[in-house]
């Protein structure tokens, strides 16, 4: 019901998806249950004009008052709880390991503990997407400068590296040459292979050339590291964020000449955005703890 509320208000199935922050499949597939539920068409298909039948407008007029009543009923319920309640939607770009951001979550749970913290992985393009387009509240992202449009706060300013496993025939090596490695096989990333690396893989393959010949990807950073680790191919990653693995020698640093890769993380947010409470509430606690202990170095 409150998909088709959504596809209804919205006037179409993708406006209904970014509206309520998930995909479009998933709010197909809601209408097509309520649909088969109800034995009635509700929406007509294959029409450029979105349309409801007779009976979708029937039932959204009376699903827009039950939706509008249980709006009202939630407002009045706060009013009455002095705990703030709600769900805050966090994307974030994997492998984004931050004592800053951990810290903003610790005390967002803190001081609202019945407030759901809703984290998802995506790439820093997406988050960058669906944060500007209003799909999710808030995101942490590889960026090469902030953007004017979004609030862009910077977490954390990371120093990456090129990494191979402990049974890649450079494990051990402080003479690697960049001739060496130009061609060997290479794990990337998937937003690398799709062609929207993050900064550290364009001045990567700018400056040495390195990452064309990709013998596998993932979009997940552990199962990035676990195909390094594995002997599949070499690849790039935040130093800090696997000093556990080199400590284990289970990846291996090569020291390369050429462009000290980089990235900054930032937080960000739409500051055109109409905030829930829940939301307001987390964003305050972000610009407290950034302003009072600042980005991280690594």
């Amino acid at each position: 019901m409150r998909s088709f509320y959504f596809i209804a208000s919205k006037k179409g199935v993708t406006r209904a998806a970014k509206a309520q922050g998930v995909t479009q499949p998933t709010v197909s597939a809601a209408l097509k249950r309520l649909e088969e539920s109800l034995g009635q068409t509700l929406v007509q298909r294959g029409q450029r004009e979105f349309e409801l039948t007779a009976a979708g407008q029937t039932l959204f007029s009376e699903v827009e008052k039950m939706f509008e009543a249980s709006l009202r009923a939630e407002e009045k319920l706060k009013a009455l709880h002095s705990g703030l309640v709600g769900t805050v939607q966090i994307q974030v770009v994997t492998g984004a390991r931050s004592a800053v951001f951990n810290e903003i979550l610790r005390l967002m749970h803190q001081r609202h503990p019945a407030v759901v913290l809703e984290l998802q992985i995506a790439s820093s393009h997406t988050i960058l997407h669906n944060v500007a387009s209003g799909s999710v509240s808030f995101g942490l992202c590889l960026m090469l400068r902030p953007l004017s449009r979004l609030t862009c706060q910077l977490l954390l300013r990371a120093r990456y590296g090129v990494f191979c496993g402990a049974e890649h025939p450079l494990f051990g090596r402080s003479d690697v040459t960049l001739d060496e490695v130009r061609d060997l096989p290479f794990i990337a990333f998937s937003c690398d292979a799709e062609g929207r690396a993050p900064e550290p893989m364009i001045a990567l393959r700018d400056g040495t050339g390195l990452g064309r010949n990709i013998s596998g990807t993932s979009g997940d950073f552990v199962e990035v590291c676990r195909m390094i680790a594995a002997g599949i191919g070499i690849g790039v990653l935040p130093v800090h964020a696997v000093q556990r693995e080199l400590r284990d020698e289970t990846l291996w640093q090569i020291d390369l000449p050429g462009p000290d890769l980089r990235a900054d993380l930032y937080f960000i947010a739409d500051p055109a955005r109409h905030a829930t409470h829940a939301e307001r509430a987390f964003l305050d606690i972000a610009t407290e703890v950034l302003q009072s202990v600042g980005p991280e170095e690594t």
